[in-house]
């Protein structure tokens, strides 16, 4: 099994009005990644205000492999897209459990 975790600050596109807005537009387009083959589990968290980050996403897959083809997979491709707008600086962390 493979642990996927991303730490995100949001890109100036999110202010403080429409923060929470954007926040549910990328917690319900993680929970389209669900339906990808080899994907175990994936879930988006709003980080504490002590936190380097504004959100983190993790996800656990079931082998290195899965984690190479979901990078490719078409639905993956499209969560990037809608996403691309409101985050920037990511920080990447995967490993073996």
């Amino acid at each position: 099994m493979v642990r996927h975790i991303l730490f995100w600050r949001f890109s100036q596109a999110v202010t403080p009005e429409n923060r929470a807005e954007v926040f549910d537009l990328l917690h319900r387009s993680v929970k389209t990644l669900e339906a990808i083959d080899g994907v175990v589990r994936c879930e988006i968290g709003e980080a504490l205000p002590i936190s380097d980050c504004d959100f983190v996403f993790y996800s656990e897959f079931t082998s290195e492999e899965a984690l190479r083809a979901f990078q490719y997979h078409p639905l993956h491709i499209a969560h990037k897209q809608r996403m691309a707008p409101y985050v920037q600086n990511r920080l990447c962390a995967d490993y073996l459990f």
